[in-house]
């Protein structure tokens, strides 16, 4: 067979594996989510080792954590998992926009199908996975070892230099902390790069109180007063009711000074919340200039340790057997998905259980 026809037995090859994945591991759902073109293989593959790099992050910014005093070593582990955290989240809402609702269960399937076919060297799935993802001209992955070398190399390349340069950033502010005053927090370090926060700054629009003036109230026309013919029981009956209007004026006097004093406690309180976030405000813009002109001094040394960190990820990522360097592919028991879909979807909220797995 000359080399065209083996190129040509091999897409097909890949296509009956592909067709065989989909019905295996996404089911009729998954073909629809596809729009019946292109089974979303590829997506998940990379959402998988995706969670891989995220989860190496957090491993490494361990160890430049572990000899650091308390306080230091709680901000990187902080840092981390919020840095894992963001990655879940957009691994998420890639998944939920191609899966749905039935995103979880997606995910979960296929990191177990991929456990157990890469542990068997199963070379159809293999085939299926290579040609969604595309990009291999003439040399498809000849086994896992070789998918994985294009994914970290190739797919993930954006993924692996922004985690290089978090443990690049992080390894600089702790280099920072022991010979520069004024380094800000490394949240705001780490975070200096981005939007800046949207003024809350507002004009708070106070209702003014209606201003008693007694002066005014003082000089008011007294009430006429008309007796009523038939002598002293009208004059009685007179007196009685201009009391009770005395009486009712004074209630509606008395309620409506109680209304004034709310407004202007409200008015107050909404004023001071004002100056306070506007305080801080003030304060974030602050440490986040610090954290630029920082930066700005120590531009080339983060490059440097980006392009180092970037390298020893790549290094890392592609000696792994599995994904997340077995702690999900190697999860006792075969639940390899569960856990990488835990990983995921139990983050801010997301805390569906999935569907049953018959275990």
């Amino acid at each position: 067979m000359n080399g065209q026809g083996r190129a040509g037995f091999m897409h097909a090859r890949a296509a009956v594996a592909a067709a065989a994945l989909a019905g295996a591991v996404l089911g009729a759902w998954g073909q629809e989510a596809a729009g019946g073109a292109e089974m979303p293989q590829a997506l998940l593959l990379k959402a998988m080792f995706r969670l891989d790099v995220a989860q190496q992050v957090v491993n490494q910014a361990a160890k430049i954590a572990e000899p650091c005093e308390a306080d230091v070593a709680a901000e990187i582990v902080a840092a981390a998992k919020t840095y894992q955290g963001r990655e879940a989240g957009a691994i998420r809402d890639a998944l939920e926009s191609a899966f749905g609702e039935r995103a979880r269960p997606a995910f979960g399937d296929f990191v177990d199908a991929y456990a157990k076919a890469s542990e068997a060297g199963n070379e159809a799935f293999l085939a299926a996975l290579a040609e969604a993802v595309g990009g291999w001209g003439d040399a498809p992955p000849a086994d896992y070892a070789a998918l994985r070398q294009g994914m970290v190399q190739r797919v993930l390349r954006e993924e692996i230099a922004a985690a290089g340069r978090f443990l690049a950033d992080v390894q600089t502010w702790l280099d920072l902390k022991g010979r520069a005053e004024d380094v800000p927090p490394l949240a705001a370090w780490v975070d200096r790069a981005g939007e800046p926060a949207a003024t809350t700054r507002q004009v708070v629009k106070r209702r003014k109180p209606a201003k008693r003036n007694p002066l005014r109230d003082a000089e008011a026309p007294a009430e006429t007063f008309e007796g009523e013919p038939g002598g002293g029981e009208g004059s009685l009956e007179g007196f009685g009711a201009a009391r009770k209007e005395r009486r009712e004026k004074a209630l509606q006097d008395a309620q409506a000074g109680m209304q004034q004093v709310a407004e202007e406690r409200r008015a107050a309180e909404e004023e001071f919340a004002a100056k306070k976030t506007a305080a801080a405000q003030a304060e974030a813009d602050a440490v986040r200039k610090q954290a630029e002109k920082l930066a700005a001094a120590e531009s080339e040394a983060i490059e440097q340790r980006k392009n180092s960190w970037s390298g020893r990820l790549k290094s890392v990522l592609t000696a792994t057997i599995g994904a997340t360097s077995g702690a999900f592919l190697g999860n006792v028991g075969g639940r390899a998905g569960e856990a990488a879909a835990n990983a995921i979807f139990n983050e801010e909220g997301h805390h569906g259980r999935g569907h049953d797995r018959g275990d």
